[in-house]
């Protein structure tokens, strides 16, 4: 199942901060497990918060885009 919601560029660009947070938890994390299962799950969390991080970035950049071809 697909959702779309719509975001205002000051929230998507909070969102990508909190997204760069999580990532960079989760490597410290991921450094500090002793357990491979639950290091696996990390990487797994780790690749979803990446995948995000981009289309974030993407979505971001496409916006700044779009407002310098208004201007």
């Amino acid at each position: 199942m697909t959702q779309q919601f719509v975001l205002s560029g000051p929230e998507l660009q909070l969102i990508l901060e909190l997204l760069e947070d999580a990532q960079k938890h989760l490597l410290v994390e991921i450094r500090h497990t002793d357990t491979a299962e639950y290091r696996a799950g990390l990487k797994e969390r780790l690749a979803i918060v990446e995948s995000l991080v981009q289309r974030a970035e993407a979505l971001l950049h496409a916006e700044q885009l779009s407002i310098e071809k208004r201007s």
